[in-house]
């Protein structure tokens, strides 16, 4: 999940860390994953995977968890994935795999068709699609930012791919956007030699927001203003 999204999901953090910067989007992505994890089986391809920070998610119910990402991803924090590639160039047989994962990377593609393709083309039959799809968060990344979907837009996309959409998962909403955008300025206050003296009221501050706007995301939910969607989808034969 890009943006607002992107490298939050890239850098989790605990269920209940509410004084982390990024928590209010974490557990939201949590909670999507461990609905859309019910899907997924066998041989899992995480594609974009940085450090597989949602691997354990998916511990028993996949029986093998492989990553592709970029060599130069600041995602990788040391680690290694199984191969380095692009989501548009798979280095894997046709038929290969029986899931493969999306996070925080669609919106980074100029052809999100292509990689919607490549997914399909490594999919077995019947084979599952995991894929978030960014439709609220601000631009970042210039100029290596493309697109954002509203969930129609996410519908044909997969359909013209070969897909089946099974399940569309929504992930936040304007009140949650509305929080990390607020926590996110009080991040760039929290640097530099004053962060001795910002540090602890910063950390606060991020309970507070973070807290509020979960209980008005909550409250105030509406399907028309999300920050993304994570779609389960089923590969066509």
């Amino acid at each position: 999940m890009s943006g607002v999204m992107g490298s939050l999901a890239r850098t989790p953090t605990g269920r209940w860390s509410v004084w982390k910067f990024n928590w209010l989007a974490n557990h939201k992505i949590i909670r999507a994953l461990e609905k859309a994890r019910l899907h997924a089986r066998g041989v899992l391809l995480d594609v974009g995977c940085g450090s597989r920070p949602f691997a354990r998610l998916f511990e028993g119910r996949v029986e093998r968890y492989l990553g592709t990402d970029l060599a130069a991803s600041r995602f990788l924090a040391g680690t290694q994935p199984d191969a380095y590639a692009r989501a548009e160039q798979l280095p894997f047989r046709d038929g290969s795999v029986d899931t493969v994962l999306g996070l925080s990377m669609l919106t980074y593609l100029p052809e999100p068709l292509r990689m919607l393709e490549e997914a399909r083309r490594v999919l077995r039959p019947g084979g599952v699609l995991l894929l978030e799809f960014t439709q609220m968060a601000p631009l970042h990344d210039e100029p290596h930012d493309y697109f954002r979907f509203t969930r129609y837009g996410a519908a044909w996309l997969l359909e013209r791919a070969g897909f089946e959409p099974v399940e569309f998962l929504p992930i936040g909403g304007l009140w949650a956007r509305v929080g990390l955008s607020t926590i996110a300025a009080l991040n760039r206050v929290n640097r530099g030699p004053t962060r001795v003296l910002t540090e602890l009221p910063v950390r606060a501050l991020y309970v507070l927001v973070q807290v509020a706007a979960e209980i008005m995301d909550r409250l105030f939910s509406s399907p028309r203003e999300v920050l993304a969607h994570l779609v389960v989808a089923r590969r066509r034969s």
